[in-house]
């Protein structure tokens, strides 16, 4: 069975004096931000998968529209091991999946899986879509895209 992931970054933080990390919220920005990724992604995703943190909780609200949003505590300061882990139990249940994370866990396995670098920082509610044909196979780049491309 064919399988597809979306890596988002959160959308655009803003970092209000005295508030702790795990609960900054999104940045005006963030907004039409995200009315451009979510008219890209349209219904693709079954399910967004998100860190606990404010600003990528808000993200997915923003994004997932009436698909179910599923909090992972564990994607809060995850490696790129951690987070890959995260996807293969996610995928036991379902062919596809969008995730919401931090940076710079998001870059390192968007690189991780896509080969050669694709960049050096995956910009606020950038996505990179990957596919694969079975589990055993590997992870084929297939877009990426952000908000400044969709503009």
């Amino acid at each position: 069975m064919a399988q597809r992931i979306w890596l988002i970054r959160h959308g655009k933080s803003s970092r209000p004096f005295g508030v702790i990390d795990h609960v900054r919220p999104l940045a005006p920005r963030a907004s039409a931000d995200a009315t451009l990724i979510r008219r890209w992604l349209r219904d693709a995703p079954k399910l967004y998968v998100t860190s606990t943190a404010r600003r990528a909780w808000e993200t997915a609200e923003l994004i997932a529209g009436e698909r179910p949003i599923s909090p992972r505590e564990d994607l809060y300061h995850a490696s790129a091991r951690e987070f890959l882990e995260v996807i293969e139990e996610t995928l036991a249940d379902t062919d596809n999946a969008a995730f919401i994370a931090h940076n710079p866990t998001v870059t390192d396995l968007v690189n991780q899986l896509s080969g050669p670098t694709l960049t050096d920082n995956v910009p606020t509610l950038g996505v990179a879509v990957f596919e694969r044909e079975e589990s055993t196979q590997p992870w084929r780049l297939a877009d990426y895209v952000f908000p400044k491309k969709l503009r």
